[in-house]
């Protein structure tokens, strides 16, 4: 047996190889467009979660002075009541 019929004949062209490296260009073209938006993505994450982080207290605020006006108002009642 020799190593002609053991061995799977390929023909690969230049033109073959060119026309692949087109192809892997046109590619990595794609890729890179796509991954031109993706750039920013940390600091509109961080945009957005100072917006949260700097929206988060006002209802703390508005608890806390509801709670403070309520012990307010009975504290007053009560020492009205025992005046």
């Amino acid at each position: 047996m020799s190593d002609e019929t053991t061995q799977p004949h390929v023909k690969v062209t230049l033109q073959t190889i060119y026309n692949k490296q087109l192809d892997n260009e046109k590619l990595l073209v794609r890729t890179l467009e796509r991954l031109d938006g993706l750039a920013d993505v940390p600091d509109r994450l961080r945009a957005v979660e100072k917006a949260q982080a700097e929206a988060a207290w006002v209802p703390r605020v508005v608890l806390g002075a509801l709670t403070a006006g309520v012990a307010g108002l009975l504290t007053s009642i009560f020492t009205v009541i025992r005046g």
